[in-house]
């Protein structure tokens, strides 16, 4: 299947497009739970699986101050391209993943930075930001209860020029132009990337999962979304590429043993219309369908935990 283009992308969607209605830009409300403050929701799952948007909110209360320092663009239906993700992963499996979103402005606060540069002081602000990273947090909790294996998916939106899919794993795009085999042989690499967890207790080797045929950009590419890093690409100098930030950091297994993260960036080919979401919804699906299978023995159409020992 060719890569997903800005030229035969159109062609690519033709099917979905046929098959797939307009999606609202989160679940449907009576299944989620709301913070405190009311600036964050969580949709609850059963796959071993998390899905947080820091970055698409929209509201802009005036008792919160804008933060004066820090990047405060949109990331532009980024909530909507994880509900697309929510549900291809519930028809695919019958279950559903954990969906945590932030529907405060990024104007107010900022999830995805430390709480110094993301909330800058302010009360309320950094209440928002607690609420949100204490709800990603309780529902890795759940994952583990249930499985010991879990991934986690932190969707964002780029407007870079290579309208490909990038994946963050904290390494930097100067680790990822490393041959192989030295991000095979020195651990320095795995230890410091947001799946240093699964880099330790699979067979596969650490560049492998990071750009291999089985890794998330891998799995991807063969199912025709267009993906770095993968065994076709990797950062270029003086490319821009978002290699992931403070939610992966916090979530992922860099730092302690719990879900696998990986930040997804996705250009706007990929997700500024109800059909382009769709198609690459259904790839995402698939791919972490393979992925859980190879690397952590888990059939995710089988409800059952996984066994242990890995």
């Amino acid at each position: 299947m060719p890569l997903i283009r800005p030229a035969t992308l159109g062609a690519a969607l033709l099917a979905a497009a046929c098959s797939v209605a307009a999606e609202p830009a989160t679940p449907a409300k009576a299944d989620f739970r709301a913070s405190e403050s009311g600036y964050v929701r969580h949709w609850p799952g059963e796959l071993p699986v998390v899905l947080s948007v820091p970055h698409d909110g929209a509201l802009r209360p005036e008792g919160i101050p804008d933060r004066k320092y820090g990047v405060t663009v949109r990331d532009s239906h980024a909530a909507a391209m994880a509900t697309a993700m929510r549900d291809a992963l519930r028809e695919k499996f019958g279950r559903a993943p954990h969906l945590v979103v932030c529907e405060l402005s990024r104007r107010k606060v900022d999830c995805n930075r430390d709480i110094k540069e993301g909330a800058q002081g302010d009360p309320a602000a950094e209440k928002v930001w607690k609420e949100y990273h204490a709800m990603i947090d309780a529902a890795e909790r759940d994952v583990l209860a249930r499985t010991p294996h879990g991934l986690y998916l932190d969707v964002h939106s780029h407007g870079h020029p290579k309208k490909r899919m990038e994946l963050g794993y904290l390494l930097t795009a100067e680790d990822l132009r490393q041959p192989d085999r030295r991000l095979d042989e020195d651990p320095g690499f795995r230890k410091k990337s947001s799946i240093r967890w699964l880099g330790e207790r699979t067979e596969a080797a650490f560049s492998e999962l990071v750009r291999g045929r089985t890794s998330m950009g891998g799995l991807l590419e063969e199912r025709g979304v267009a993906a770095v890093p993968s065994p076709q690409q990797r950062p270029e100098p003086g490319e821009p590429y978002f290699n992931g930030a403070f939610d992966i950091a916090a979530h992922g297994s860099r730092d302690k043993a719990q879900l696998d993260g990986i930040q997804f960036e996705i250009p706007g080919v990929m997700r500024d219309t109800p059909e382009r979401r769709a198609a690459t919804a259904k790839a995402v699906a698939d791919a972490v369908d393979v992925y859980f299978r190879t690397h952590f023995r888990t059939d995710l159409r089988n409800p059952k935990p996984a066994a242990q020992g890995r």
